[in-house]
């Protein structure tokens, strides 16, 4: 075929018959019943989003209307009303396109058209694409036609916006919802025409190719086209991915590895290895929110097959690094996302935004909002319950929860400011005199209590140590927010009543900040003390007895 005569895939393979159309049979076969028993409606509303064969369907509806010998309602292409409505020599079917059309005055050209009798044909057939673009106006002169056409006229209306079109309007017609095509119905047509076109190309990057189509066979094709322009002798997933100019399926998961495993600089360089290719940052981002949510649906649905539309092989990689997060992890994780996307597309220097998400995501600790303190939280669970007993001690100290957040209050009511002299009372301390602290034995089954009742209490706890001096439970706090929060009269009172059901007897609880805690009433020295080291100290020490 010489250059000049090339017509792109998508044309040259465009449905003839109603079983050529892709993913469409709940549309396709009412059509082909209603040609072949006669039942032919005046108007058509073919509603769907791009590429999943609205046009194509109409002008096969045209011919099969018109058409001297239909075949079971199919037309059969070969009359001369068939082949003359595919050169274009018959005029009795007309296509009108309403995005460049679209004031009162082509209407108008319509209206009075159509009073004439087709000249070739059974019907004159009007297919207006794109129809929600046209003018109220225009849309007010469409409705008297619609409503009393001439028996001889049929309208074929086609849109990607429904909602747009006046409801006058679409009680008139009636309406044909085109589903988004599926991936494996995609690829299946994408094989037949690359062995008909005689192109090399992987079975892994046919699939990508329907996935990249996202639902519209005619964005397949042009991708086809695409990436068979190069004259590569194979095409592989690898070469797809550099021609269009998105980030391969391999690096998604390697850069989600080093995310799980919190290596930022891992992270980094893998989404550097990506822009020094001339990539756009927004699109990795966007495709990063996608891997995510793919994640979170394999974490979240027992069978994601019937949800994500990806080859058995996929799902299960999908399903693997799944098990890498907790869903909460993986939302915050999409929003992290969608929110640097978003100041993305405003910068100058987009790639700052993907750096500054992965940076993010790989250092939970950065982030004391709400859902990353229970990202981490899940996280540290999820570590306990494998036996991670040390883990958790050690990342506790690290990743403790430092902020107040008006979405998780302690259980509590809060009505006072922290009052740091208030921790414990003075007559307290001098009832203590005497008594050694030790580690209090029921630390662990009170940090149990408190995780059932208050998720924030127990954070700012975990870390924390318990010594028992006489009737008192002395907590050593680490964080000093964690200290303003519970250091109060209500949230001491709290736990005092708390740890009292514990350990069976009552306790009080008096709170301090690490390194205050007195470890040891200390004694005064009395003047005898002194006495026996007037030896040491010579004469600088005098001693005056009273008579």
């Amino acid at each position: 075929m010489s250059e000049e005569s090339y017509q792109a895939l998508y044309r040259r393979w465009r449905p003839m018959t109603f079983d050529d159309v892709v993913g469409q049979k709940h549309v396709t076969d009412t059509l082909k019943t209603a040609v072949a028993s006669g039942r032919i409606s005046h108007a058509y509303l073919f509603c769907g989003t791009r590429g999943t064969g609205k046009t194509s369907t109409a002008k096969i509806f045209s011919r099969a209307v018109n058409c001297e010998n239909p075949q079971n309602g199919e037309p059969c292409n070969q009359c001369a009303s068939c082949r003359g409505i595919l050169s274009g020599a018959i005029l009795d079917v007309y296509e009108m396109d309403a995005a460049s059309n679209r004031g009162v005055e082509n209407i108008r050209e319509i209206r009075d058209e159509i009073m004439y009798t087709p000249a070739g044909c059974t019907y004159k057939v009007y297919i207006i694409d794109e129809v929600h673009m046209l003018t109220a106006e225009a849309f007010n002169a469409l409705l008297k036609t619609l409503e009393e056409p001439p028996e001889h006229t049929l309208f074929v209306l086609a849109t990607t916006e429904p909602h747009k079109i006046p409801a006058t309007v679409l009680s008139r017609c009636q309406r044909f919802d085109f589903r988004r095509i599926g991936v494996g119905d995609i690829a299946r047509r994408l094989d037949e025409i690359i062995k008909a076109e005689s192109i090399a190309v992987s079975s892994e990057a046919i699939e990508l190719i329907a996935e990249l189509g996202d639902g519209s066979m005619r964005d397949a094709l042009s991708i086809l086209d695409q990436c068979a322009a190069f004259g590569l002798e194979n095409l592989t997933v690898e070469n797809v991915t550099e021609i269009v100019g998105i980030a391969d399926p391999k690096s998604l998961f390697e850069i989600t590895n080093a995310i799980a495993d919190e290596n930022t600089e891992e992270a980094l360089l893998r989404v550097d290895s990506f822009l020094q290719k001339g990539k756009e940052a927004q699109n990795l981002l966007e495709e990063l929110i996608e891997h995510f949510k793919n994640l979170l649906i394999c974490k979240s649905v027992k069978e994601p097959s019937k949800i994500l539309e990806r080859s058995n092989e996929m799902i299960q990689r999908f399903q693997n690094q799944a098990e890498k997060f907790m869903s909460g992890q993986l939302i915050y994780a999409i929003r992290v996302l969608s929110e640097n996307l978003l100041q993305a597309k405003w910068m100058s220097m987009p790639q700052i935004a993907v750096e500054t998400a992965v940076i993010k995501l790989c250092t939970p600790s950065l982030n004391n909002e709400p859902d990353a303190l229970l990202a981490r939280i899940e996280k540290l669970e999820r570590i306990a319950a494998m036996g991670g007993g040390f883990a958790v001690q050690e990342m506790s100290k690290q990743r403790a929860a430092e902020k107040n957040s008006k979405e998780d209050h302690p259980p509590w009511k809060e009505t006072e400011k922290p009052n740091p002299s208030a921790a414990i009372k003075p007559e307290e301390e001098s009832a203590q005199e005497g008594q050694r602290a030790e580690l209090w034995e029921y630390w662990q089954d009170a940090l149990q209590e408190i995780k059932k009742e208050s998720k924030s209490l127990f954070a700012f706890l975990y870390n924390s140590k318990a010594f028992l001096r006489g009737d008192t439970v002395e907590l050593e706090l680490t964080n000093p927010v964690a200290y303003d929060r519970i250091a109060k009269p209500e949230g001491l009172v709290y736990l005092s009543k708390l740890f009292s059901g514990i350990c069976g007897k009552n306790v009080k609880v008096a709170a301090y900040l690490e390194g205050q805690r007195k470890l040891e009433q200390k004694k005064e020295n009395s003047i005898l003390d002194l006495a026996e080291k007037k030896e040491l100290l010579g004469d600088k020490l005098h001693i005056i007895k009273n008579e």
